[in-house]
């Protein structure tokens, strides 16, 4: 590609980031607030009877996942946007989402920054994941490192403080609903958790063979568009990887601007099952 050419494509994709970041994030924070709001009621009739133990799995697993989007936006300061004095509501709402799915704001921050900055390398600390479906012995040995990942890639206080908080209230949940909570508990997270990772950790990076700039993450785009709200529009997480301050309810906006600088760059644009190449649609 002509040298001039790169040059202006970033230029104009900058600018078009900016207009659509660095903003108090609303959209999150109510995301965050019904997270709590759901997760707690659902607990709560699970607890007193009003909901089954299948239901409240189910119910858990769409939870847990949607706790993460804020995780993830807090992660990146994308909460209080580029107000200073907002901070503060970056780590509460990223602290408030970690005992969800259990996975320490703290460490998830220093970890989500080497994997942004090393994707698909050797020192990406989410490349194992790739083997995720190799065999049920890999699938077995990624998901154990991804536990250990996420919980120890900071082991600082702080960590240690959100590790026993994250196990704490669960033992306390068991200890006043009984034994059968363990199994609820446990696939409501672990369903909900193997999303996260299946949608925004493999699916988005596979085959995990290019760490270029424009061409490590892919494009995912399903045959009906409104069905990528149902996963926060984390199908078009190049966009997130090229511009990591950008939220995710903006991601399809940015899509749709600079689609054509992403096909000249060659950002691989996929379909979202079977990650077939799609031409200009």
């Amino acid at each position: 590609m002509n040298n001039d050419l790169d040059k202006k494509l970033n230029r104009e994709a900058l600018v078009i980031s900016k207009e659509h970041s660095g903003h108090v994030a609303i959209p999150t924070i109510v995301l965050s607030l019904l997270v709590v709001l759901i997760y707690s009621t659902v607990l709560f009739l699970f607890a007193t009877k009003h909901l089954s133990p299948l239901l409240t799995v189910f119910f858990l697993i769409g939870i847990t996942f949607a706790s993460y989007i804020p995780l993830h936006e807090a992660v990146h300061g994308n909460i209080g946007g580029n107000n200073s004095k907002l901070k503060w509501l970056d780590r509460l709402i990223g602290y408030l989402m970690a005992p969800i799915i259990a996975i320490p704001f703290t460490s998830h921050q220093k970890e989500h920054f080497s994997h942004h900055k090393n994707t698909n390398k050797d020192d990406d600390p989410d490349v194992h994941i790739q083997n995720l479906f190799r065999s049920p012995k890999d699938f077995y040995k990624s998901t154990i490192q991804v536990i250990k990942t996420q919980n120890t890639f900071v082991m600082n206080n702080y960590t240690k403080a959100e590790i026993i908080l994250s196990v704490g209230w669960r033992v306390s949940f068991v200890f006043f609903t009984g034994l059968i909570s363990i199994p609820v508990l446990f696939f409501g997270w672990f369903g909900g958790a193997f999303l996260t990772i299946y949608l925004l950790s493999y699916l988005p990076h596979k085959p995990y063979k290019n760490s270029e700039r424009w061409r490590d993450t892919n494009i995912q785009l399903f045959p009906i568009q409104w069905f990528e709200n149902f996963i926060f529009q984390q199908n078009l997480h190049a966009i997130h990887h090229l511009f990591p301050r950008i939220p995710f309810y903006n991601y399809r906006k940015v899509f749709e601007k600079i689609e054509p600088s992403m096909r000249i760059k060659k950002t691989p644009i996929v379909r979202i099952f079977d990650h077939r190449p799609l031409k200009n649609i």
